[in-house]
């Protein structure tokens, strides 16, 4: 069984060829197209997936004030642990929150 563990995993490998091969499997989690192809303006992680065809998303810039639905992020928990365990939505939420606010300065600023 230990044979199809990854490097990193392997505890009777020495610590520094465990520190290497997790950081080579990070940056290859993190960087998954070469340097050389990658296109901040056509980047699509899901590419090779079959939904990708059907479920394919442009990038464009948001709007000034982000779709919310009337929703509201939930209370924030405060603690050593403070912003571990907010949901992508909170936080998509909190940010739709402060570019309202955003906006509504701007717009202010402009109108003065």
């Amino acid at each position: 069984m230990k044979e199809n563990l990854p490097t990193y995993l392997d505890s009777t490998k020495p610590m520094v060829t465990r520190t290497r091969s997790y950081a080579i499997a990070v940056n290859k989690r993190m960087n998954p197209v070469a340097a050389k192809d990658f296109n901040p303006e056509t980047f699509d992680p899901m590419e090779g997936y079959p939904e990708t065809e059907v479920g394919r998303r442009e990038r464009k810039l948001p709007p000034a004030r982000l779709p919310t639905k009337g929703m509201k992020p939930k209370e924030i928990r405060e603690g050593q642990m403070i912003g571990m365990y907010e949901t992508k939505q909170d936080l998509y939420l909190l940010i739709a929150w402060l570019s309202e606010r955003v906006t509504d300065l701007e717009e202010e600023l402009k109108n003065n």
